[in-house]
């Protein structure tokens, strides 16, 4: 298998590391021009001293769609190519976005821990060799999980398999109580924390404003010239941004040369209906045919067919038209537009007033504008509301990361460490993994890396990747009350390390700014409204973003080999049932009846198979987490209080 060539050896082993040599590289390889690591004083005193003075490494297996690899250290890079003395990686070595993010925290990391190296092995999401085949790969070569997964399932999927270590018993370290506690509690099982969050990604809709002005949906311009900030009337549209005034926003800037949404997906409903994802979250239950719910499903399954069968026009009201088997066919009704490229469809060609096929594409389409110098005036939206008095709800993808457990439990029921430096590894994964998501020098260097990506003429150098912020809103650490330490701080200038990480962010992704060059984020002013409401949704009093991808959804399938996803009749419905029956297709004139036909089984194959999730779940955590010496799970996960921290 190709990875084995490219796997990094872990702790005790150095000598037999290999490195990935870019052909790209400005730099000599050979280890006496490199740089040599002197210990800065970790002056805040935030990682103890066993992680401190560690001398090992840690082997971090991400997802990068269409790459497979691996680079030793990380950490020793350098923006600058030139730097002298000579580091080792820099700029042209990053050969992906995501990958810059963790070259960033990894050389923040090492001015404090020095003899620790950070070995990234990278595998693609789809193709012959995927992440899983890697990660497998991985545990037959060395014997035992990489020490940090960000993997391409969801982290409650991983703990079905024992392969995350139970992170709360780093709970009285201060980055560990600053995280956001919703956010926590996505990864929270029964007391047992799977995971970490290292990226929160709001799901939602994208608005060209342009033509919302061009078409008449508007008749003020949505950024006030006067006061730089969002009109009245843009503001009121935003609050009442129903389903019947998008319908109505699409119809109206639907022409021959653009179509009012780019593509047509299933999720979209779900996020409007608060029975469906939040009652799953906050019951395991869904409701599709209460009398108070069907009558809203079937008016929605209404606008999801008027939209896709152009219904009443001579124009096609999305970029796809839908064929009789589903989406994934679609054909393009612009000739010139590109099949899953609509980044370039929506902002750069401007084939469509709405965007929701890619809704975590938040800092992607920002990115995009701002290198390519596109003037368009884009906003993100949460999901319509069912109507005027019921909630406007976003999604929100908080995806983790997972210390790979160094010491499952067997078949004898007894716990087995593959090395006697499995324990110190683990703890340099979860500080690394803390310290990436909370630290303000960790979020600093993320904000300040730069990074060359792309191919030909679209080779651009890059600055930054930032997620929006991890941590509590209002939180400081103890040492921030220190006026000389505080003072050698880089979140200083401000009241929080909320603010601070916001302001970054801001700073990076300035597209959503409607006047000046910095974000105002004390009173958000001069941000596009729309995106106020999201960054409220998720950090707002109230919470109304939805993550349901680590609720337990999945079963042992009817041959007992894998695994089925409970809800895939639900949120594929628009392909589900049309293999064998294309009237089911969301194109069709029979799509409406055929659907509301099946609401009572899609419902009761939910609901009855909910339960069984969760107890999948639990037989997976007492197989590879054992039971106390009454013989009592260890982890009761069927405890769902925690859970139910969505709503502060």
């Amino acid at each position: 298998i190709p990875l084995f060539a490219l796997t990094i050896s872990s702790c005790g082993n150095k000598q037999n590391s290999t490195e990935k040599n870019s052909e790209k590289a400005s730099v000599p390889q050979s280890e006496e021009e490199v740089y040599s690591f002197e210990q800065q004083v970790d002056e805040f005193n935030l990682l103890p001293d066993n992680v401190k003075n560690a001398d090992c490494e840690i082997d971090f297996l991400v997802y990068i769609e269409g790459q497979n690899g691996a680079i030793s250290d990380i950490g020793n890079y350098s923006a600058d190519p030139n730097s002298v003395p000579k580091r080792k990686y820099h700029p042209e070595d990053v050969t992906s976005i995501e990958m810059a993010r963790w070259f960033g925290a990894a050389a923040a990391f090492k001015e404090l821990v020095p003899n620790v190296k950070i070995n990234l092995i990278y595998a693609p999401i789809t193709g012959d060799f995927t992440y899983n085949d890697a990660l497998k790969a991985y545990k037959e070569s060395k014997g035992h999980l990489p020490q940090l997964l960000w993997s391409v399932d969801h982290v409650g999927e991983l703990l079905n398999s024992g392969y995350n270590t139970d992170l709360s018993k780093y709970a009285d370290s201060e980055y560990y109580q600053s995280y956001n506690d919703y956010f926590m509690s996505r990864f929270n099982y029964g007391g047992f924390q799977a995971g970490l969050p290292i990226a929160a990604e709001p799901w939602g809709v994208f608005v060209n404003t342009d033509a919302l002005e061009k078409y008449y949906v508007l008749n003020e311009p949505v950024v006030d010239e006067v006061t730089g900030e969002c009109s009245d009337e843009y503001k009121d549209w935003v609050d009442n941004f129903t389903w019947d005034n998008f319908v109505d926003a699409v119809e109206k800037t639907t022409t021959a040369d653009h179509a009012g949404l780019s593509r047509l997906v299933e999720y979209f409903l779900s996020y409007s209906v608060a029975s469906i994802n939040e009652s799953y979250i906050e019951n395991g239950t869904i409701d599709l045919t209460s009398d108070e719910v069907r009558p809203i499903i079937e008016k929605l399954l209404k606008y999801e067919n008027k939209l896709a069968s152009n219904e009443g026009t001579d124009f096609s009201y999305c970029v796809w038209r839908y064929p009789d088997f589903g989406n994934q066919e679609a054909e393009s009704v612009f000739a010139n537009a590109r099949n899953w490229l609509g980044t370039q469809n929506f902002v750069e060609d401007k084939y469509a007033t709405f965007y929701a096929e890619a809704p975590w594409a938040l800092t992607t389409l920002s990115s995009y504008m701002q290198t390519h110098n596109l003037s368009t005036r884009i906003d993100f939206l949460p999901y319509p509301k069912v109507n005027e008095n019921t909630d406007a709800y976003s999604g929100i993808a908080v995806e983790g990361l997972v210390v790979g457990n160094q010491c499952p439990v067997g078949t004898d029921g007894l716990e087995h460490c593959f090395s006697a430096k499995s324990k110190l590894e683990t703890d340099v994964a979860a500080y690394f993994a803390m310290f990436m998501g909370c630290d303000p020098r960790a979020i600093e260097g993320m904000a300040n890396v730069e990074y060359i990506f792309g191919e030909g003429e679209a080779r651009r150098q890059y600055k930054g990747q930032l997620t929006l912020p991890l941590v509590k809103k209002g939180f400081r650490f103890t040492w921030q009350d220190d006026p000389e330490l505080s003072a050698k701080d880089p979140s200083a200038a401000f009241d929080d390390n909320f603010d601070y990480n916001l302001k970054l962010w801001f700073d990076l992704y300035k597209t959503y700014l409607t006047s000046g060059d910095a974000a105002n984020v004390d009173d958000m002013s001069n941000v596009m409204y729309g995106l106020t409401k999201i960054l409220d949704s998720v950090y707002g009093d109230e919470v109304t973003c939805l993550n349901y991808w680590n609720e337990p959804v999945r079963i042992p399938d009817e041959s007992g080999t894998g695994v089925e996803d409970i809800f895939r009749p639900w949120v594929a419905r628009y392909t589900y049932y049309n293999e064998m029956e294309t009237s089911y297709s969301v194109s069709q004139p029979t799509y409406v009846a055929k659907i509301l036909e099946k609401l009572p089984e899609i419902e009761q194959k939910i609901n009855d198979n909910s339960d069984d999730a969760w107890g999948y779940l639990q037989e997976n955590v007492d197989m590879y987490y054992g039971y106390d010496d009454k013989g009592n799970s260890i982890y009761d996960v069927t405890d769902k209080s925690y859970r139910n921290y969505y709503k502060n």
